[in-house]
């Protein structure tokens, strides 16, 4: 019998990744004069947009020049709480807010060290 509080986690190649990262930035981002990330996941991410878009990469938390139009990218979205707080934070900036992959299904990627299955605000919810 499968463990009910077990989520299957699907790992993403690079080549996916990078493959999603072009899809998902194709259009509408004209406007767009840097990107930024937060959190690891969100610093690929956005170095990845940085390259793809041809604009300069911000480090998440250093504050985005006033002519420039900021994009915020990150690799997954779960509760999309992580991301609100970045444009909240960057609300100056007309953030535009973009994610690779909507979860669940849970996802990995091919750089990440593997881990445990969940997450601690999960298994918080399986002991209460």
């Amino acid at each position: 019998m499968t463990d009910p509080r077990h989520k299957p986690v699907r790992i993403v190649s690079e080549a996916e990744f990078a493959e999603r990262m072009q899809l998902v930035l194709s259009g509408g981002l004209e406007n767009i004069g840097a990107v930024t990330g937060p959190g690891r996941s969100g610093a690929v991410a956005a170095v990845y947009a940085s390259h793809i878009l041809g604009i300069p990469f911000i480090p998440y938390g250093m504050r985005c020049p006033e002519q420039f139009q900021l994009l915020i990218v990150d690799t997954a979205r779960e509760s999309g709480r992580t991301l609100r707080k970045a444009a909240k934070r960057y609300d100056y900036a007309n953030p535009v807010v973009v994610v690779a992959f909507e979860e669940p299904p849970r996802v990995a990627f091919w750089y990440e060290a593997p881990k445990p299955q969940r997450y601690r605000h999960e298994l918080q919810k399986v002991a209460a």
